[in-house]
């Protein structure tokens, strides 16, 4: 007598293999989902640190093509006093502009302008200062009216965060025949005719991502120059 019922099933061995396999493609899936979060996480970061540096670099250039700078007299030596007089008169000269990026930390950039960006419906003369504080990675602004024709004291500036994570900014200033790691107005009693802007940018990884920009100042544009305004930006892999 046949004691078969004929009913199959799965071995526990069966079982076991199943289980395995499915927990095999679970996993490829999701580490390949996860890889394509963590590539498309990065990729917007990545953007949006650009925008942020295009944003920044755009604002500095506005303010540097409408730098505003008064005539300087050259001095007139009066007979037997020519040198007395000469250094009063460089003495009153005031300096509309003045940037070095020599410094690893501090005030980088002074100029007069008429765009404030802030306070565009608001017509006149702004002096704008830029600081630098490598320890933390910002860039800060200073805005305040020119008035008087004298620059006002560090210490009683309104200082205000304009862009963070930055690991450096290099400028130069172009006299119309080569770029210069700073200019001093009181000595050069001019303008540059252009300034080029390199910042390098962190994200939270430590990468850095160099931006950069080279702006014409309207007041001495030649049409010799080669640089550009537009907004020049490279990106490290």
């Amino acid at each position: 007598m046949n004691n078969k019922s004929g009913k199959s099933g799965f071995t526990l061995v069966e079982i076991l293999v199943a289980v395995a396999i499915i927990a095999a493609i679970v996993s490829m899936v999701y580490g390949s989902y996860s890889v394509t979060s963590k590539s498309a996480q990065t990729c917007k970061k990545r953007i949006e640190l650009s925008r942020q540096a295009r944003e920044l670099l755009g604002r500095m250039a506005q303010q540097i093509r409408c730098s505003y700078a008064g005539s300087v007299q050259k001095p007139k030596p009066a007979a037997g006093k020519g040198a007395l007089k000469k250094e009063e008169t460089q003495e009153n000269i005031i300096n509309y502009f003045n940037g070095s990026s020599g410094k690893i930390s501090g005030e980088i950039l002074y100029l007069v302008t008429t765009n404030s960006i802030l306070e565009r419906k608001s017509p006149g003369l702004f002096e704008v200062t830029y600081k630098f504080d490598k320890n933390i990675g910002t860039l800060f602004i200073s805005r305040e009216r020119f008035v008087d024709g004298s620059k006002s004291f560090i210490e009683n500036r309104n200082w205000q965060p304009l862009a963070e994570n930055i690991e450096s900014i290099e400028l130069e200033f172009s006299d119309g025949q080569q770029w210069l790691p700073a200019w001093n107005f009181k000595e050069k009693k001019a303008l540059p005719y252009a300034v080029k802007i390199n910042i390098t940018c962190l994200d939270e990884n430590y990468r850095q991502y160099p931006f950069g920009t080279a702006a014409y100042i309207c007041s001495r544009k030649n049409q010799d120059m080669k640089t550009t305004s537009e907004t020049l930006v490279s990106v490290n892999k």
